[in-house]
Parts: structure tokens; sequence; C-alpha cells
């Protein structure tokens, strides 16, 4: 195996983490402010927006958890900024997922404010492209700069096991895991990929919850692929491997997602979505080693502002899991 590279181009945030990309977040906390937050994230250049079908009508546990992904999907250092939308009377307030992204991450540029408190959607459109250019000027400014990949937290998902994945694919993007850990990065799983025939075992997450430490862990989340991912983002990931059989166009409106794929058909089929090939795995001309120190060149240059093939077409996909009824 080579020698590991130790660092990639990154943005260092004021709570010391790193990121790899630099967004403007324009975060919904209720399904009624979608339209609003989509709206102002179009009008701003390099901001983007989660609109999710939550935040109405829920209680207990479960606005708790959908509040917590909503603010750590706006504290992930990947989002330079965040912009807060509520419509002023729902049970998942604006002010209160600004707040909780606040406390997770000290010092960054975030905002919040409600459709009823400007007046109705489009004087808050008009509010929040005002607030969002704004937002949007301090951290442009911002410049990449050097990092150690030791400050890289890896989400690893993969989807539907179809019989392909876990030959073709899986055993690159394990490599790639143990090159992550070896360089002193951390890695977070999903418990069900943790379960299903790997025995490696991690520290256990709480669904969206942020690592503690260094090292390998296993967070609780559905076998979901938008949910998983969008987990993980809210937990800090700041770039993802994700394996598929049969080619998936799932992306990540915080976190950038590296498809990999080692069905020849699939590949082929599905080029538009994939982003790495593993066929020549399959084909024995290539070894899981020599596959995965070309993936994890891969990610670093991902993390450093190469585009994903999901990002590239605009697929930002965010998804938030229900623990409680809508009352």
């Amino acid at each position: 195996m080579a020698p590991l590279p130790e660092t990639f181009l990154g943005y260092r945030r004021a709570d010391g983490l790193a990121g790899t990309r630099n967004h403007l977040l324009v975060v919904p906390s209720v399904v009624c402010a979608n339209t609003v937050a989509q709206r102002v994230a179009s009008m701003i250049p390099g901001a983007v927006s989660i609109p999710h079908p939550h935040g109405c009508a829920q209680v207990g546990d479960d606005v708790i958890l959908t509040e917590k992904v909503l603010a750590g999907a706006a504290a992930n250092p990947n989002v330079g900024a965040a912009l807060v939308i509520g419509l002023g009377c729902e049970t998942c307030q604006s002010g209160t997922v600004a707040d909780l992204a606040s406390a997770l991450a000290p010092g960054k540029p975030i905002q919040a404010f409600s459709i009823q408190e400007a007046g109705g959607s489009i004087k808050a459109i008009s509010r929040g492209v005002e607030e969002g250019k704004r937002l949007m000027s301090q951290i442009a400014r911002q410049q990449r700069e050097t990092i150690s990949i030791s400050e890289l937290v890896l989400a690893r998902d993969r989807g539907h096991e179809d019989g392909t994945t876990g030959p073709s694919a899986d055993p690159v993007a394990d490599v790639v895991t143990q090159m992550m850990l070896a360089a002193g990065g951390s890695v977070i799983v999903p418990e069900f990929l943790a379960r299903d025939g790997d025995a490696r075992t991690g520290d256990v997450l709480a669904f969206a919850d942020r690592p503690v430490g260094k090292g390998r862990f296993v967070m609780r989340t559905p076998d979901l692929d938008a949910v998983s991912v969008s987990a993980m983002a809210a937990g800090g990931a700041q770039v993802c491997v994700f394996t598929t059989g049969k080619g998936a166009p799932l992306g990540n409106a915080v976190c950038p997602v590296i498809k990999v794929c080692g069905d020849a058909e699939a590949n082929q089929k599905m080029a538009d979505n994939i982003d790495f090939s593993s066929t020549s795995l399959v084909e024995g001309t290539q070894s899981a080693e020599e596959l995965g120190e070309r993936l994890f060149g891969m990610l670093l240059d991902v993390c450093g502002g190469q585009l994903t093939n999901a990002e590239m077409i605009g697929h930002q996909e965010f998804a938030i899991h229900r623990i409680g009824p809508t009352v």
C-alpha cells in the first residue's frame, strides 16, 4: 500500500472543526416553510435548502428528534452559515433550531425568523434573501487551507443488498474505511450495515449524535438511504462513501456522497449517478487494496472541492426519521 496522504484542503470553522464545503444552509423548521426556504436558497448562489415534511404538530421525543437533526445539519462543518425559517405557530420553532445549532457550533453565523413575523411568504422570501446574502458575504471570504485527514468524519453507507454490492463494491469501501482510521480520522456506519456481516464493532451513537473522540462508530438508523445519510451528516460527517449494486441517484444537501458500484451493467446504465467503478475487482484485474487506494484519492479530491456526480446533477436529498404520531 502506498504511503497515506496526510492532508486535504478544507475550511476551518470558528468552533475548530473543518469542513469540505462552504454552504449557506437555508433550513425550514417546518413543512410550511419549505417553499419559502427553497425560493430563498434558489436566489442566492451557493446556498442549499433541506425541505422536509415535519415540524408541525409533532410532540415529545418526535419533535425533539426533528429539532436535533435540523440543528445538526446546520452545525455540520460543511455549513459556513445557516438561516432557519419557520412559520411561527409550529412545534418545531425556528428559534429553537437556531439556538441548538449555535450551541453545537459556537461562532457560526446563524439567523432565524418566521414567515408570520415577516408578514407572509413574499415578504419572508425578500427578508430571507436579504439576510441570506448578508450571511453569504461573511463566509464567501473564507479560503481553503491545509488540514489533517485526522479531522475527517467519513459516513460509510450502502444501498439495499442485492447480491452484487457485497462482493463487488463493499471490499473496496472497506479499504477506504481502514485507510481513514489509519490516518487518525473517524468513520460512522449505520447500525444495519454493522449488523450485516461486519463483525467489527465501535462505539454506538444514537440517531444524529456526534461522535466523541476518534475511531469507528455505529449509528442507530433505519435501513433507509436518505434517512441514514442525513442522520450521519447531522452527526457531523463531512463526506460519505456509498456502495450500490444497481445504482442510486442519492445525494445529500450537506454532505457530498461518493457512489461506488461494481456491477458492470449498472455502471453502464446508471453512469450519470456513479462516481467510482469497482468492476475490475470482480473481473480479477485489480485488487480491493488497489481500488481502495484510488477511491481514497478520489475522496480526498472531493473533500478538497471536486464535485460528486450527485452534486453536479443537483441531488440534495434530506430525510428525517419519525418516532411518534402527529397530533
